[in-house]
């Protein structure tokens, strides 16, 4: 084999396990981001039924709900970033239309965002009868985004 045939095989070789570290390097971040999305969402289902479980009687410190309330709250505020690059081939119940809808997504986003601040609101007074009502305007909110972007639970991955 000629110098130059050596030389263009090496060159070849770098340039291919470069794209390779390149891409092993996308699939990191987009797991990584996965990894956050997931988290936030799981977050979010834990404070949701906290508080549900509070209302239920089923947790007997009423006081802990104004913490979960301004904690839900708080990560509603992370949706819509945590949603702003797409992702692919990681696995996820994000539907792709998220990233083609994205103005409609961060309304919907919004909107949960908007009600559990109202939550937060209500369980931090003095006066907790409006709680549950306000619980589900936030499970509406909530709901309403997952049905429009959020894969049906047939569909999920976690199956």
């Amino acid at each position: 084999m000629s110098k130059r045939s050596l030389i263009w095989l090496a060159t070849l070789a770098l340039l291919l396990s470069v794209a390779g570290f390149g891409l092993a390097q996308a699939q990191d971040k987009d797991a990584a981001m996965i990894g956050y999305r997931q988290k936030l969402m799981q977050a979010n289902g834990f404070h949701a039924g906290s508080i549900g479980a509070i209302l239920k009687g089923e947790w007997p410190h009423k006081e802990d709900g104004s913490a979960h309330a301004k904690a839900l709250a708080a990560n509603a505020m992370l949706i819509v970033n945590a949603f702003k690059a797409q992702t692919a081939d990681v696995k996820t119940d994000a539907k792709q239309n998220i990233w083609q809808e994205m103005a409609k997504f961060e309304e919907k986003a919004k909107d949960f965002e908007r009600e559990t601040a109202k939550l937060a609101e209500i369980a931090g007074s003095s006066d907790m009868s409006g709680v549950p009502a306000q619980m589900k305007k936030v499970g509406e909110a909530c709901g309403a985004c997952h049905k429009e972007f959020r894969k049906p639970k047939e569909e999920s991955y976690k199956k």
